[in-house]
């Protein structure tokens, strides 16, 4: 992918920790793909959030993401991929606390772009000014990762 395609790409993700806690933070824009991701998300559940300092993430939207050697996948009950980021790309120390707990907070705010060097107590202030305004969906997830199996032969 191209730098250019990179900046226009409707999703920006961000990964961070939490007090050690794994968040993942995507940004969705108005074009491309962004208004099919943010259409999925609200058919499975990700409820809007008041307000993100301070606030507790509800449980029980119906997506979740797997890990394989491959991808980091945004994945529904049906196993339909919704969104899907190259492993590469995924941090490590995220995707350690997200294996420790089996899951992250997923946050999903409309209309911003993401920085990866904005700081991340600025970035939480911020979402919490979005989710206050509407814009921002989120809850806690499970994140399960693939391990490859050997066939077994008799």
């Amino acid at each position: 992918m191209s730098a250019q395609a990179a900046v226009d790409d409707p999703v920006h993700l961000r990964f961070l920790q939490v007090r050690g806690l794994p968040l993942l933070v995507a940004a969705v824009g108005p074009h491309g793909r962004g208004p099919r991701l943010l259409a999925a998300l609200d058919e499975r559940g990700l409820p809007a959030i008041a307000g993100f300092l301070g606030v507790d993430l509800p449980r029980g939207a119906r997506i979740g993401f797997s890990v394989d050697a491959d991808d980091l996948r945004l994945v529904d009950e049906q196993d339909a991929t919704l969104l899907r980021a190259p492993r590469a790309a995924v941090d490590a120390g995220w995707l350690a606390a997200a294996r420790r707990v089996r899951g992250t907070m997923l946050v999903v705010v409309r209309d911003t772009v993401l920085s990866a060097d904005e700081d991340p107590v600025a970035l939480a202030a911020r979402i919490d000014t979005l989710a206050r305004a509407g814009a921002v969906s989120g809850a806690i997830v499970g994140v399960v990762e693939e391990r490859p199996t050997l066939p077994l032969l008799f």
